[in-house]
């Protein structure tokens, strides 16, 4: 039981919650500005802190989708694709002040994963700009003319 207890104790300085503190507090710092109030935000994340980021900021999404990890595995499979269609219908639907993309993700690692799901990199091309790229995050603003 003591082992277990100083493991514990261990585990409370692991420097993987440090670095996940400090992004959540960095993307709540570079996201404010950019999304008034009554906004809404998309993250692209699976447990990097990009949610984290909208609750702290009381920050809604305009799709259902808290993580992002499903579009990029079977993408062939009629569901995927579904789900696929349902993201960025919900984008151009909601017009959202902003995408935030972490870096982090599962099973594609890196922003490269976004080349990978043809149609929401062209939405984010077509309508945001990339605004601020972070320490392991980007955040892509809405064009003033989209």
């Amino acid at each position: 039981m003591i082992v277990l207890g100083a493991k514990g104790v261990e585990a409370l300085d692991a420097p993987w919650i440090a670095e996940k503190a400090r992004r959540v507090t960095a993307i709540t710092r570079d996201l404010g500005p950019l999304a008034p109030p009554g906004a809404t935000v998309q993250v692209l994340d699976t447990t990097s802190g990009g949610i984290h980021a909208l609750l702290r900021l009381g920050i809604r999404q305009p799709t259902r989708f808290i993580y992002d990890f499903h579009f990029f595995h079977d993408v062939d499979d009629p569901r995927i694709q579904a789900l696929r269609a349902e993201l960025v219908a919900g984008l151009e639907r909601g017009r959202p002040a902003a995408v935030v993309v972490l870096e982090e993700s599962w099973p594609e690692l890196g922003y490269a994963r976004l080349a990978a799901f043809p149609e929401l990199e062209r939405t984010l091309d077509r309508s945001f700009t990339l605004a601020v790229t972070g320490a392991g995050y980007r955040i892509y603003a809405k064009r003033s003319d989209s």
